[in-house]
């Protein structure tokens, strides 16, 4: 199975499109897995768990972008129960084309709001973000991207301020209208 994925992703690889990062508007839907740590998860008592999101951007030049998302994952949490994690986020995301080449890697700076919540609390934090991650085009107006994103969280709870970090990997295909 894992030869199969192997080869399969190799070939897309090799198959694709030039990069071509273009100003314009692009969506895209993307997975994610979410580690949360710090003071907001003392004991390990949230695991690690996995979503769904939605990011758009506009791309100001071929080298600098504006980039939305919104996304929610679910944590399994000890003793039985979820937890889950909703954010929505802004972004700058810098592009680093390569000369005739389908790949693009790219490093992202912004910031976000956040809530973490389960059946008897919820909890709102604001927090900083940095990434890298890598954009694969498929074709001129479809990509696909791999990347892994730092989020240092405040939580406001009640009576202090709680920090969280939580560690992002996303996997994502993203439509670039033209």
């Amino acid at each position: 199975m894992k030869r199969i994925l192997l080869l399969a992703v190799l070939s897309c690889v090799l198959i694709a499109a030039p990069a071509s990062a273009k100003s314009g508007f692009y969506l895209g839907v993307n997975m994610l897995f979410n580690d949360i740590s710090g003071d907001i998860n003392s004991g390990s008592a949230i695991d690690s768990g996995n979503g769904l999101g939605l990011r758009a951007g506009f791309g100001l030049n071929r080298y600098l972008a504006l980039e939305g998302a919104i996304w929610k994952t679910a944590h399994d949490t000890t003793g039985g129960g979820t937890t889950d994690l909703k954010a929505g986020t802004l972004d700058l995301k810098l592009n680093f084309p390569l000369s005739g080449s389908n790949l693009e890697p790219y490093v992202l700076v912004g910031m976000g709001k956040y809530t973490l919540e389960n059946s008897a609390t919820s909890v709102d934090g604001k927090g900083i973000q940095f990434g890298i991650g890598l954009d694969i085009y498929l074709f001129p107006e479809l990509s696909f991207n791999a990347g892994v994103t730092r989020r240092n969280i405040t939580f406001d709870t009640p009576g202090t301020e709680t920090d969280g970090k939580v560690t992002s990997l996303d996997f994502g295909i993203t439509y670039h209208f033209i």
